[in-house]
C-alpha cells in the first residue's frame, strides 16, 4: 500500500501552509535600521581586529607576484572570527577570492 493511501497518513504528509512575514504591515523600519547598524559595527570592529581595510578600495599583492586592486571584502558575510579560524579566513577584491594568509601585503588606496 502506498504511503498516502490512508486517509491518516494523507493527514501525516499533507504540507501545511507556513505564515507569511508581512514587511510591508508597519511603516516603522527603526528594527531594520538598528540592524543594519549593528551589522556595519560589528564589521567594521571586525576589520580593527584583522588590521585590514574592509570594504576600501586596496592594492593587495598576493604570493606568486599576483597584483589586485579594488574593493577588499570578505568572501562570506562572516562578522565574528574564531581566533584559530583567522588563517583560513577568505577575503576576496572584487570577484577574486583569497585566502588571508595568501596576502603578502594591502594598502588602503582610499
Amino acid at each position: 500500500m502506498s504511503a498516502t493511501g490512508s486517509p491518516a497518513n494523507r493527514d501525516f504528509f499533507t504540507m501545511t501552509a507556513q505564515d507569511e512575514f508581512d514587511f510591508g504591515a508597519g511603516s516603522n523600519s527603526e528594527g531594520y535600521n538598528q540592524w543594519l547598524a549593528q551589522r556595519q559595527r560589528a564589521l567594521v570592529e571586525l576589520a580593527r581586529k584583522l588590521n585590514l581595510p574592509l570594504n576600501h578600495p586596496v592594492e593587495v599583492w598576493l604570493a606568486g607576484g599576483i597584483r589586485l586592486r579594488g574593493r577588499l571584502r570578505l568572501q562570506e558575510e562572516t562578522l565574528f572570527v574564531p581566533e584559530d579560524h583567522v588563517p583560513r579566513l577568505r577575503l576576496q577584491v572584487d570577484q577574486v577570492p583569497f585566502l588571508i594568509h595568501e596576502m603578502e601585503s594591502c594598502v588602503r588606496l582610499d
